[in-house]
C-alpha cells in the first residue's frame, strides 16, 4: 500500500482495532472508547474487509485474535504511538 492510498481508509478504525486487541471483547472495547457496542461491531466488519482476515474469532466470551491480527498489532501499536507523539510535539 502506498501512503496516498491511506485517503480511502478511516484511520479511526485502527484505534478500534487497538482497543479490540487489548480488551478481546467488543463490549469492553466499546466502553473503553466511549462508543456503543453496535459501532464497534460495525467497525470490526470494516476492519475485517480492510485486512481481508477475520482478525478475531469468538471463543467463549473472548475474541481470540488471529495470527494476522497479532502481527498487525505489533506494527500498529508503535505507529499509533508515533502519530500521538508527532501531534503532541508540534502543538504550540
Amino acid at each position: 500500500m502506498k501512503r496516498n492510498d491511506l485517503r480511502s481508509i478511516d484511520l479511526n478504525l485502527l484505534v478500534v482495532f487497538e482497543a479490540l486487541i487489548q480488551e478481546r471483547n467488543v463490549t469492553r472495547a466499546a466502553e473503553k472508547l466511549c462508543l456503543g457496542q453496535p459501532a464497534v461491531s460495525a467497525a470490526l466488519v470494516r476492519l475485517r474487509a480492510l485486512f481481508n482476515d477475520p482478525l478475531f474469532e469468538r471463543i467463549g466470551r473472548k475474541m481470540q485474535p488471529t495470527a494476522r491480527a497479532l502481527r498487525a498489532a505489533q506494527t500498529l501499536g508503535p505507529a499509533l504511538d508515533s502519530v500521538c507523539t508527532a501531534i503532541t510535539n508540534t502543538k504550540a
